[in-house]
């Protein structure tokens, strides 16, 4: 019977439909911004990524804030956060960000992307249960021990691609992640960015390389999604200054600014 069995599994596998990548030539969008970058987004019902300088999408870099999304869930999930109203106090260091100084929720923390915050919050999750969730996870290639818990997801080797994040983020967004189901929902609640009539944004932006001083290793993420008229498209930008430049205003907005535009006017999303 496993004999008969096996061919039927095969012919079904490579029958499966394929996800399709298009290409796309998104450029001046990143030019506008004088940064340089990729851009990827995933049509759920079509089943098709459409993609500007595609290579680049394979690439990893490190998740920055982008992982408080999942930092906020592993946080709920093993209650090392109680929940997103708990406060995070604040250690009495002054930094360049003004909004981090103070005492705020949690729910506050991630929307500010504040990142002393998490860093308690990682120290309280430990190495040993950030490696047990992460493997469940599947995000990226994270790579955190205890002399890197509070740091791994802005320095050193954790890597994540384009392609990585949208896996992500589709499982979330779907409901398929190992989470409870209402530490999913208020994930969610604290994404949403922009609502139309028919339409959510729902995103989280990064950025590594600001805290150095004088360095000029700037790289930024948005990565997010769009529910319309009941379909789902999920989208991951990353991008960087032009020949090494500094990580001037612009390119601190430029992040959603690019992938606004893309969105709207190439794909006629949010509208």
């Amino acid at each position: 019977m496993r004999l008969l069995l096996l061919p039927v599994f095969l012919l079904c596998y490579f029958l499966a439909p394929a996800q399709r990548v298009t290409e796309r030539d998104f450029r001046k969008y990143f030019d506008e911004q004088g940064v340089e970058g990729s851009f990827l987004l995933f049509d759920a019902k079509a089943n098709q990524y459409t993609a500007y300088n595609l290579p680049r999408c394979r690439e990893g870099f490190l998740p920055a804030s982008t992982f408080k999304i999942p930092n906020t869930l592993i946080g709920l999930e093993t209650g090392a956060l109680r929940d997103t109203s708990e406060i995070c106090h604040w250690d009495g260091v002054q930094r360049e960000i003004a909004a981090w100084n103070t005492d705020m929720p949690y729910a506050q923390a991630l929307r500010v992307s504040c990142v002393p915050c998490y860093q308690q919050l990682a120290r309280r999750i430990g190495a040993a249960r950030y490696q047990t969730w992460l493997a469940k996870l599947k995000f990226g290639r994270m790579n955190v021990t205890a002399a890197t818990v509070d740091t791994f997801w802005l320095t050193g080797t954790s890597r994540i691609t384009q392609f990585e994040q949208i896996d992500f983020l589709r499982r979330f967004q779907s409901g398929k992640l190992p989470i409870a189901k209402r530490h999913q929902d208020a994930v969610k609640a604290l994404l949403v960015l922009g609502k139309g009539p028919n339409w959510t944004l729902r995103g989280k932006t990064g950025w590594t390389g600001f805290w150095r001083a004088g360095k000029s290793n700037h790289n930024g993420w948005f990565v997010g999604w769009v529910e319309q008229n009941g379909q789902a498209y999920f989208f991951a930008l990353n991008m960087e200054p032009k020949n090494g430049g500094p990580a001037t205003q612009e390119f601190i907005q430029g992040r959603r600014a690019i992938t606004e535009k893309i969105l709207r006017q190439e794909f006629q999303l949010m509208q």
